[in-house]
């Protein structure tokens, strides 16, 4: 497998929505099975090329993988000599350092109906770096730009996996939003969103529950929103996208520049 085919695959495996993880040798010294710029892809359940095999590539297998739930980069070093790391074994008699780099799908926001909150939110979101979705099952939403119009059961069924997802639902009433959360509710998300009164959001809660359904308290935020605005839909929009950054960023209580 040649370096174009790991990297292609890597790319593919992205983005389809899952998170992976590259390897490359950025150090060979003395005897080593590959040497410096060699790299290997890595998903949850699969490698892709590979460092040299062994001991060493099964330990950075591993540390791929933390890297991967956990999110983050990291360098690796194993001595392969018959003095060095003990846990390595192997006798090669050189040593490899390594970079892992973190691979995640681009981030997106869904934005399930495209009433005065959703529009709002929508074009505040047009020079993000955020990858945009807006859908609505109205067919007088059609002259929104890129708007995706249809029932949104089925819409949100064939939306593609990826676990960088942002929803946020503000569908024209209650059982739209409650169709929705539902579909949401058995895919890959960060932040899941909903727009309601604290009663509405109530019975929402009890109909997921007596359905079945598990509410993951640290994904589902609603009533949607911080708390800053003055109640029109650009100002609700802001504060949606504000919530949403503060989940992106891991921002758990949020702190004034002046105060910081």
């Amino acid at each position: 497998m040649t370096e174009v085919d790991i990297l292609k695959n890597l790319y593919d495996n992205v983005k389809k929505g899952e998170k992976c993880a590259l390897v490359t040798l950025v150090e060979s010294v003395g005897a080593t099975p590959r040497k410096s710029g060699a790299i290997m892809g890595v998903t949850k359940d699969k490698t892709i090329g590979t460092i040299g095999g062994g001991m060493a590539e099964y330990k950075a297998i591993e540390l791929s993988r933390e890297c991967i739930e956990k999110g983050e980069n990291k360098t690796f070093e194993f001595d392969l000599t018959q003095d060095g790391n003990k846990t390595i074994g192997m006798t090669c008699g050189g040593r490899i350092k390594g970079f892992i780099k973190f691979l995640k799908p681009s981030e997106r926001i869904i934005i399930v109906g495209a009433g005065h909150v959703g529009k709002k939110l929508y074009g505040l979101l047009k020079e993000s770096s955020f990858e945009t979705v807006i859908l609505d099952d109205r067919e007088d939403s059609e002259n929104i730009e890129n708007i995706i119009v249809g029932d949104f059961e089925n819409l949100l069924e064939n939306l593609p996996e990826n676990s960088e997802s942002y929803y946020v639902v503000v569908t024209k009433g209650h059982k739209s939003d409650l169709i929705a959360v539902k579909k949401i509710l058995k895919k890959q998300f960060r932040y899941l969103g909903v727009i309601g009164s604290r009663k509405k959001v109530q019975e929402m809660r009890d109909n997921l529950i007596k359905d079945g359904y598990e509410i993951p308290e640290d994904r589902f935020f609603s009533p949607i929103g911080l708390n800053l605005s003055d109640g029109t839909p650009y100002e609700i929009a802001v504060d949606i996208l504000s919530e949403i950054l503060s989940v992106k960023n891991e921002k758990e209580k949020i702190i004034h520049m002046k105060d910081r």
